[in-house]
């Protein structure tokens, strides 16, 4: 009988210790954290949670009830909408479903975020303020940058003005040089001087405040002007009402804006969500047609624009039948216009959809412009465009059957970069990974990494093609313009090529800079060395790129299959710390792919295996190898047994 009650009784607490940990509740997010991101935005951190398939992110602005933002599947996230003056809080809970319903914890601690939250001095360092003002009417200006330099070396600080328009920061003791922007007034280095050949320095000691004070001047009230035209329907020409139109910045425009206002993504008045199309920046102007598919805009006089038109069911274009904004004509109206109009195409006939995300390294969703290629026997072609979301997700609806390619442009803070399946921040057209659509596809993840503002020096200069001097070149638009470190090989800055064939690389360090360009199908006949420092004032305004149309891009587009095997140059070349070897198989074949040294002896293998018919890339990093010359060999021998096996050695070099 006892026996019996033990068996009872053991029973009893497994089915209730089953139960218990079945209905165990969600633990809430512990440690959570936040602080500036580095490059903007608050950075959002806590502990993972034990069953919880994501997160909800829940966010109060000021004294206004909180409200769910956002729900992400990783322990981080980057909120990109915080803007001085206002005090932001954050709470996290965990989620899970459960029986086909959701199942959310309790909440984490509150964590609370001011814009440029102030600290005291540490030891070794003093403190650096002033006052930053209208010059006509005495006026505090609120929310102004500053940012703080040390000459020749990284940015030290960014702060911005309160509703006083007093600013401060605790910095280390030395010498700086500061500078002082507002949107709608002219920028100025201190003590009121326009370049910063004739700054004034300032000298900062422990435990001491430094005053730098600032008058600026006001632009003038611009004069507006009316922009008009009509919407159709390009098959049949009839006018296409509630058809979105917008005036937008170019992409020069807005991140010159972005620096002045020290914001992500610019003015938070010209940032729209476009259903359809993404979130747009820069928008200085939208609106939608009237029945007869007629628009009138008002824009200020004079400056630079890009028009598009946008209606679900048709693609998306820019004026005059562009389809991506960094080819989009540049549009500049001295006076009343009319006769702006588009012609949309509706949609193909088809159902293929791509989604994925722009991503940095961490897995956190960057805001970005996003262009779709399509392969022809005219090489790369762009075809789409739409923007992500807030969260760096984007898709592309009804395309047709083909082989694609897929190229971010972000926002800000961020590199542009092709989507490559194994590496982060893919530069170079040609490394790009194709995209075979027959069907739906999914998690198309593109890699950027970071370029931060780091200082204040300038390169500039035209992209031309044709050889000779400047004026009887064609000049090239939409060319991406690299500042690579020759000290790090790392990307420190970059510009799009306007449609002069300008381009403007702006906040380098001082530096030595090597200019490199990607745009598919063209190659650089040279990649000139640059040095920027106080020789010079830190700019240097002719450094001019030539490029020429590159003799394979087409051949190799026009066919999915190469035709023949192949050893490609490696790229870059020379490099630090890394490089790519690319290489074509016209057939399922054993690849044998080595480094060896100067001397002969293997350094790596790496590639030693069956690979299926088409062009491969493999990235070596030879950051334990010592700096010089390389040999990279490849043995290819058709699995089929027809024909000879493939052999061919290139030669790489390696400089720290």
């Amino acid at each position: 009988m006892n026996y019996l009650k033990l068996v009872v009784t053991i029973l009893f607490l497994v089915l209730v210790v089953g139960t218990l940990s079945f209905s165990q509740a969600l633990h809430a997010p512990e440690n959570i954290s936040v602080k500036s991101g580095e490059y903007g935005g608050s950075f959002l951190s806590w502990d993972t949670v034990g069953g919880a398939m994501g997160y909800i992110i829940h966010k109060s602005i000021d004294n206004f009830p909180f409200a769910r933002i956002a729900a992400v599947h990783r322990n981080v996230f980057i909120d990109w909408w915080v803007f001085p003056d206002h005090l932001y809080k954050y709470y996290i809970t965990a989620f899970r479903m459960v029986d086909m319903r959701m199942e959310e914890s309790t909440s984490s601690d509150t964590v609370t975020f001011a814009y440029g939250l102030r600290h005291p001095p540490l030891p070794g360092q003093g403190i650096i303020g002033g006052r930053v003002s209208d010059d006509i009417t005495g006026l505090p200006l609120r929310g102004a940058v500053v940012r703080i330099f040390q000459p020749g070396k990284l940015w030290a600080e960014k702060t911005h003005t309160d509703t006083g328009g007093i600013y401060w920061a605790a910095i280390d003791t030395g010498k700086y040089i500061l500078r002082a922007d507002k949107y709608d007034y002219f920028g100025e280095w201190f003590d009121n001087v326009l370049h910063v050949d004739s700054v004034t320095v300032v000298n900062v000691h422990e435990d001491s405040l430094s005053i730098a004070n600032f008058a600026l001047r006001h632009i003038p009230v611009p004069e507006v002007v009316t922009v008009s035209g009509i919407v159709t329907d390009s098959l049949n020409s009839q006018p296409l009402a509630q058809t979105f139109v917008a005036f937008l910045r170019p992409h020069r425009w807005l991140r010159e804006l972005q620096v002045v206002t020290g914001l992500f993504g610019g003015l938070p008045m010209e940032c729209v969500d476009l259903p359809g199309l993404g979130r747009l920046f820069g928008v200085v102007w939208m609106g939608k047609t009237d029945a007869n598919g007629v628009y009138s805009a008002r824009v200020i006089k004079g400056l630079k624009y890009i028009a598009l038109a946008f209606k679900p069911g048709y693609v998306a274009e820019f004026y005059d039948n562009k389809y991506i904004p960094l080819t989009a004509d540049r549009l500049r109206f001295m006076s009343d216009t009319s006769g702006i109009d588009f012609k949309l195409l509706s949609n193909p006939i088809a159902v293929n959809t791509l989604n994925g995300s722009v991503v940095d390294s961490s897995g956190t969703g960057i805001p970005s412009n996003v262009i779709l290629y399509r392969k022809s026997i005219f090489g790369r072609i762009p075809v789409r465009f739409t923007m992500t979301d807030s969260l760096g997700n984007f898709e592309f609806n009804q395309l047709v059957d083909g082989v694609f390619y897929v190229k971010a442009f972000p926002v800000d803070a961020y590199s542009p970069a092709w989507y490559s399946k194994y590496d982060c921040g893919a530069r170079n057209w040609r490394f790009a990974d194709t995209i075979n659509i027959t069907g739906d596809v999914t998690g198309i993840d593109v890699c950027v990494k970071p370029v931060p503002r780091l200082g204040f020096a300038r390169i500039a200069g035209y992209v031309n093609r044709g050889g000779g001097n400047l004026m009887a070149a064609t000049t090239e638009q939409a060319v991406t313009v690299y500042a690579v470190s020759t000290a790090t090989n790392q990307i420190v800055g970059y510009d799009v090529s306007e449609d002069d064939g300008s381009y403007s690389i702006e906040n380098l360090p001082a530096g030595t800079y090597s200019i490199v360009i990607d745009k598919e199908g063209l190659t650089a006949v040279s990649e000139p060395i640059i040095t920027v420092d106080e020789t010079n004032n830190y700019e240097v305004a002719d450094a001019t790129v030539s490029v020429v149309s590159d003799p394979t891009s087409v051949e190799e587009q026009a066919v999915s299959v190469p035709a023949v095997f192949k050893l490609y140059q490696n790229y870059p070349n020379p490099f630090n710390p890394s490089t790519q070897i690319r290489f074509d198989l016209p057939k399922l074949s054993s690849v044998v792919l080595k480094v060896f040294n100067l001397i002969g002896q293997e350094v790596e293998v790496l590639v030693n295996k069956y690979l299926a018919a088409g062009t491969h890339t493999v990235k070596w990093n030879a950051q334990t190898a010592g700096t010089g010359i390389y040999f990279f060999k490849i043995i290819a021998t058709p699995a089929d047994g027809s024909g000879a096996r493939f052999t061919e050695v290139r030669k790489m070099i390696y400089l720290k």
